[in-house]
């Protein structure tokens, strides 16, 4: 270690310091080598950022597309379970409807039977009623009609009998 040390010294020691200026074109140089290292830096890494972009899009498409492609069979799954469950509901809606169909129609039969015996019950009667009253009416034209026969014979056995007395 000590070696080491002693010889760092001695080298350091024996370089020659530089004593030197630069030039105004010895400056320019240095920055047209830095302005070109720096492009050359800057290129590369657009280069690699546009790289790793490109790479980034890709697997954002990628990732993009499977999930695109999920949901697909995930909404086709819920059509097809859809469309079962709707036809399902649809044939038992029918039968229920078709049901209500008898259900009305011999409600329909049983109130339009109600309203014939209703009919029936009140005109019936009604009709009776009527005739009757047609059939006294006739019988007191008759008897108001004989009546007055009556009442004319006896009228004439009156002009009868005062022309026999």
């Amino acid at each position: 270690m000590k070696l080491i040390t002693a010889l760092i010294i001695v080298f350091s020691l024996s370089s020659a310091p530089a004593v030197s200026e630069l030039t105004e074109a010895d400056v320019n140089k240095i920055r047209l080598i830095i302005k070109e290292e720096v492009e050359t830096t800057i290129a590369k890494s657009e280069a690699r950022t546009k790289e790793y972009i490109e790479a980034s899009e890709a697997r954002t498409k990628e990732y993009i597309s499977q999930e695109i492609a999920k949901v697909n069979t995930t909404i086709s799954e819920m059509d097809k379970r859809l469309t079962s469950e709707i036809g399902s509901l649809d044939k038992r809606l029918t039968g229920e409807i078709r049901s209500l169909d008898k259900q009305l129609n011999g409600l329909f039969m049983l109130v339009l039977a109600l309203v014939v015996f209703i009919a029936v019950v009140i005109g019936v009667p009604q009709i009776l009623v009527a005739l009757q009253r047609k059939e006294v009416r006739t019988q007191d034209e008759k008897i108001e009609a004989q009546q007055k026969q009556i009442e004319a014979l006896q009228k004439e056995m009156e002009i009868y009998r005062q022309e026999g007395t």
